[in-house]
């Protein structure tokens, strides 16, 4: 028997931004922009990621109201517990009831010099915690067509994964130079990047995992980035709109209905 694909995964990244209480107002407003109930069921699968003070509030808001969206937490420690002042832990995480941790982000390389070994325990203390890991990736220059940096900045981590954890990986592909910028990568050039992914992988590791892209997704492009065979969006700036992010939920509903 085969699987039935996974839905397409639309993520929302709020970074720094967005407290307890904006976070609250967003929900309301979007189980208002959203009612209807088949727009919920037609495919795509919604994720929050707020800062760590706001993924309690977002809990019980979606629990409360049954607001069918998952939880994300931005970061996770390599640690599971000790002396590791201003870290939260996979498990701390998981209790907050987050389906998926983001790992690797183009700013907490560069913000926090995350190492090898660090992006390493941070997917395995994810999957440990029963959370999916979204490892970024993403090419700093924009001309940097080999896709070698990529695809490097991929398999140094999956190296380090047993078979069965390499599964449960998602990689999203964010080029450093697209994120915030409004420039977005071309679909030619997403489809280059993303081919070059999945066929590293496949010969380094014997699998094809799933890609979502990430960059200046919004609805102004986002009809233009359907139908490229992505596992869906992890979308900054425009998801601190709810207006904006509903009406990119809603163009990819309708997509995945036809």
């Amino acid at each position: 028997m085969t699987s039935s694909p996974a839905p397409c995964l639309l993520a929302a990244n709020w970074k720094m931004n967005m407290d307890h209480l904006k976070t609250l107002d967003f929900l309301r407003q979007l189980s208002l922009l959203l009612p209807e109930e088949r727009v919920w069921k037609a495919g795509v699968e919604m994720a929050i990621f707020p800062p760590f003070t706001s993924l309690r509030t977002a809990q019980v808001f979606s629990n409360s109201y049954r607001l069918p969206i998952s939880l994300g937490a931005q970061d996770v420690s390599p640690h599971e517990c000790g002396a590791f002042t201003g870290e939260v832990s996979a498990s701390m995480l998981e209790k907050l009831g987050c389906r998926y941790v983001l790992v690797g982000h183009s700013e907490s390389r560069k913000n926090h010099h995350e190492t090898r070994e660090e992006l390493v325990g941070k997917v395995k203390r994810s999957i440990s915690s029963s959370m999916i890991p979204v490892l970024c990736v993403g090419e700093k220059e924009k001309g940097e067509e080999d896709w070698e940096e990529i695809t490097s900045q991929a398999g140094e981590v999956f190296c380090d994964l047993e078979p069965e954890e390499r599964e449960k990986v998602i990689v999203s592909y964010e080029p450093v130079w697209a994120i915030g910028s409004s420039m977005t990568a071309s679909p030619d050039r997403i489809s280059r990047a993303t081919l070059a992914l999945k066929g590293k992988m496949q010969e380094k590791f014997g699998l094809c995992p799933r890609i979502l892209y990430g960059g200046s997704v919004n609805e102004g492009n986002i009809d233009s980035l359907m139908g490229l065979g992505l596992g869906g969006f992890l979308v900054g700036h425009a998801s601190l709109n709810p207006a904006e992010f509903a009406t990119i939920f809603q163009r990819l509903a309708e997509e995945g209905s036809r």
